[in-house]
């Protein structure tokens, strides 16, 4: 299951220009989003829990890429970092799982470089059996 279409950010630094919060589309560049801000974002994801999980799957949420670096929570519980490096990176969920559920991501970016920032690749969520 994609996490793409609307997401809620906010700025982590108030003192710029841009909104200070607001809803974006992604996955999309940083650039895309933030012209030439630089510093934290946090992006927050509402997703119902699936349906039908049988007892020996697992669920992972997925960052397909990041660009720059992250803290990933769910529900209130923080899950680990990410970013910094190529490459996907992934999380497991399923005993966080709530029937509605809150994925919050803050990504800290400063690259000044052409390199994409921010949730630029998919974020999903995956089921997998043992």
């Amino acid at each position: 299951m994609h996490l793409k279409g609307p997401w809620q950010y906010r700025l982590l630094d108030t003192s710029e220009k841009l909104a200070a919060e607001g809803r974006i589309k992604l996955p999309a560049t940083w650039q895309e989003c933030f012209a030439d801000y630089r510093g934290g974002v946090r992006y927050l994801r509402h997703f119902n829990c699936p349906t039908n999980l049988e007892p020996h799957e697992r669920v992972f949420v997925i960052f397909a890429e990041i660009g720059g670096t992250a803290t990933v929570s769910l529900n209130e519980t923080e899950l680990g970092t990410a970013g910094g490096r190529p490459g996907p990176f992934e999380f497991e969920i399923k005993s966080l799982l709530q029937p509605r559920n809150l994925l919050v991501v803050d990504v800290t970016f400063h690259d000044d470089s052409e390199q994409p920032g921010g949730l630029w690749e998919a974020v999903a969520l995956e089921i997998r059996g043992d």
